[in-house]
């Protein structure tokens, strides 16, 4: 009988079609996320393909899967586009973790975890005044390991929704922090991670609260900081078509008013 884990079985070929979507996955989600990928910015899938070094048919599945989260959307005959940075979307993101952050209320921590949680406070808590834009990232990247542990003791659809929204966070403060002064202050990680530990609903509840409120805050400054002008960009089936600037007014004839949105970049 064929015994997959026998030891001469040969090792699994780790770029196998189903590995190579999941690379190829995980390098146009980080694309996105940190706006190697602009928002807004369309490209058809071949040049993506090209451009990433990955294959047409890892790409395709890879993008059918970011579509799913989100963060792209496909335009017929144009390619795929990446989630545009509005107004709206900021604010739906906000509205979303006001919900879905409660969760973390409920979550179950083993002893480790609880170790694992005060050592990573203990770890960030020099980096929240330093100034450089490395110990910045480090601090942000020991923000989300707290954030993921939490995740994981959670349930899995909730803390399944609650990373896809993180990553949308994520995404805005990285994009205006490109593109603007503003600054996301540093969460309160040892306020955080001490109400998870001691199981407080409501000291964890105001502390997701402060933290949503200065994303929030943040999310403004940044907005009114952006020299791009609000403009009306009618959409149709998933694409632009022309600009209040230069759409007929016949063509608009017995037409809902476009909604407004905010286009940056």
């Amino acid at each position: 009988m064929f015994d997959p884990h026998s030891p001469f079985t040969a090792a699994p070929d780790p770029l196998q079609p189903r590995h190579k979507a999941d690379l190829a996955e995980e390098r146009l989600r980080l694309a996105v996320l940190h706006c190697q990928l602009a928002p807004g910015a369309t490209a058809p899938e071949a040049e993506l393909a090209e451009r990433f070094g990955l294959g047409r048919a890892a790409t395709r599945a890879a993008l059918a899967k970011l579509s799913a989260q989100g963060l792209m959307l496909a335009i017929p005959r144009l390619g795929w586009r990446v989630l545009p940075m509005t107004g709206a979307h900021i604010g739906q993101v906000l509205h979303a973790l006001a919900f879905a952050e409660a969760a973390l209320a409920d979550a179950t921590l083993t002893p480790r975890d609880k170790d694992r949680l005060r050592e990573l406070a203990t770890i960030a808590l020099p980096l929240r005044d330093r100034p450089e834009p490395a110990a910045r990232d480090s601090l942000r990247g020991y923000e989300r390991m707290v954030l993921d542990l939490a995740a994981e003791r959670i349930n899995p659809l909730i803390g399944q929704v609650l990373g896809t929204l993180w990553d949308k966070a994520d995404r805005i403060r990285r994009f205006l922090e490109l593109t603007t002064e503003a600054r996301l202050p540093a969460r309160d990680m040892a306020g955080f991670c001490d109400a998870l530990i001691r199981g407080d609903a409501e000291a964890l509840a105001r502390s997701c609260r402060a933290d949503q409120q200065a994303l929030r805050d943040f999310a403004a400054d940044g907005l009114m900081q952006t020299r791009n002008e609000l403009d009306l960009h009618p959409i149709k089936g998933g694409t632009k078509t022309a600009s209040a600037k230069t759409a007929s007014p016949a063509a608009d004839k017995g037409r809902d008013a476009p909604t407004p949105t905010v286009r940056i970049g």
